[in-house]
């Protein structure tokens, strides 16, 4: 407790200095200031502390009650308001204040009414009681009317339980670090994904805006710089928000970079690690399945869906059944889903031989183990078939695990159907002569001249010549292609 004892009031001190010599003790009083003894005059009186000083109290009984803060002496000492009670007071008093202040409060705590606690026990009590209408409003999750006082309360209750039962509550693994966490419940519902386009909302939703995985790259040879790269960022991860930087170029990616980066690496991966004409199958590859570009290639599938990027639209129906499932549909496999040069050759040596001796090393690394003769020629180009894609299910495989990102394999299992469209290439349609004369793009003379007329004419008459051929049938996809 700081004391100020008063001078003349309470306490009156006599300071005494003490002069020896020749065995005789003399001690001199110090006679007080107006205000009492300062700090001043003792430092001057003891000679800077090196003369002894003497206390001696005149007073028998001495106040031990503390000033009150009003008091004349604490006039100018600096104050500071306590925040629990409001009170003014000395900066020094306040410290010891604030014990005293924070005793009584949980005391007086102590004697209030209990507070009543909502669980989920006595929920069904307060939904019996009756309220009026106008102060009754249902819950936001559970859609359950509770008083309005009590909302709010219940609310958060209610949020809280339905986020630990969720069965869609989900953590996304990449490279061994936890990198997504995700609570499905709501929009990845089969009610609510209605469309591709609610389906890309909600892998944006999922990508971290917060953080940001940074790739700089050259763009000679982007396809392997670009695949490097991804795999060697070590302090971002593919779940946060992709920015690309190009090597010697000073745009700042606000999007643009990031979708051309994406188109060229789509591009480049269906070159690269994919064989076949429009629908294509992976590459048998050993040495890019252990160097993790087929993992790497998945997790690029699966941030440019969410982060606006073109979608990877190229693969054969089979392989998107088993990205969906895990498993090979054997039933709709046939010779047309097998890509592989290799055996498509030697598809077509088994139907011309007459004699399968030949040809009984390659059939039988094909796993074909019945008779090697003509009347066997089905089964041993449906074991090709087989061989031909099963090889290639571990390289679909490590897609399937860069898909994981963003959790979009199980989006891909909830909704296989309307995501088909992402993966497989739709109907060839044949262009007619709409579609052709929106995708030319004639070079006119100034308008208003007669060279501008002249050619209009012949714009419209080149539509007019395209309409017929087209009613007439066959002959449109020739014309295009020349025109091309």
């Amino acid at each position: 407790m700081f004391w100020v004892i008063k001078t003349f009031v309470i306490l009156s001190l006599i300071f005494t200095l003490f002069i020896g010599g020749c065995g005789i003790r003399r001690l001199n009083v110090i006679p007080p200031d107006s205000e009492g003894y300062t700090g001043s005059q003792i430092k001057s009186a003891s000679a800077s502390g090196k003369t002894m000083l003497y206390v001696i109290p005149l007073q028998e009984e001495l106040d031990l009650n503390p000033l009150p803060n009003d008091a004349r002496e604490f006039r100018k000492m600096p104050k500071a308001t306590c925040q629990m009670c409001n009170k003014s007071m000395p900066l020094q008093v306040l410290a010891l204040h604030i014990q005293v202040c924070k005793s009584k409060d949980s005391t007086s705590s102590n004697e209030e009414t209990e507070v009543q606690f909502i669980s989920e026990s006595n929920l069904d009590e307060m939904k019996q009681e009756n309220f009026p209408s106008e102060s009754v409003l249902p819950c936001p999750i559970c859609q359950v009317k509770f008083p309005v006082d009590s909302l709010e309360l219940h609310a958060s209750l209610c949020g809280e339980q339905n986020l630990l039962e969720s069965p869609d509550h989900s953590t996304f693994m990449h490279n061994g670090d936890s990198c997504f966490a995700d609570d499905t419940t709501g929009k990845s519902s089969s009610g609510q994904v209605l469309c591709l386009e609610d389906l890309l909302e909600l892998l944006a939703g999922r990508v971290n805006a917060e953080n940001q995985f940074l790739i700089c790259v050259s763009r000679d040879n982007l396809l392997e710089r670009g695949l490097k790269q991804w795999q060697r960022q070590k302090k971002g991860n593919p779940a946060n928000q992709l920015k690309i930087t190009f090597i010697g170029e000073a745009g700042v990616d606000s999007g643009a970079l990031r979708k051309e980066f994406l188109t060229e690496m789509i591009s480049g991966i269906e070159k690269r690690l994919f064989l076949g004409q429009r629908a294509k199958s992976p590459q048998y590859s050993n040495s890019d399945l252990d160097n993790g570009l087929f993992r790497t290639a998945g997790e690029i599938f699966a941030v440019s869906l969410a982060q606006g990027g073109p979608a990877p639209c190229f693969m054969r129906e089979w392989c998107y059944i088993y990205l969906t499932t895990g498993e090979v549909d054997v039933t709709r496999i046939c010779k047309d889903d097998v890509d592989d040069v290799e055996y498509s050759l030697l598809f077509a040596k088994v139907e011309e031989a007459t004699d399968l001796t030949d040809f009984t090393d390659e059939i039988i690394s094909c796993g074909y183990t019945g008779a090697l003769n003509v009347e066997q020629k089905d089964a041993i180009i449906r074991a090709i078939v087989l061989h031909a894609t099963f090889r290639v299910t571990p390289m679909l495989g490590e897609l399937r695990k860069g898909l994981q990102l963003y959790g979009l394999l199980d989006i891909l299992k909830e909704h296989p159907s309307l995501c088909k469209s992402l993966f497989v290439p739709g109907e060839d349609c044949t262009p007619d002569a709409d579609y052709i004369l929106s995708n030319v793009a004639p070079e006119m003379s100034e308008r208003g001249t007669s060279r501008a007329s002249e050619e209009s004419k012949i714009i419209n008459y080149f539509q007019d010549f395209l309409q017929e051929i087209e009613c007439g049938g066959g002959l449109c996809i020739v014309l295009y292609c020349t025109l091309l």
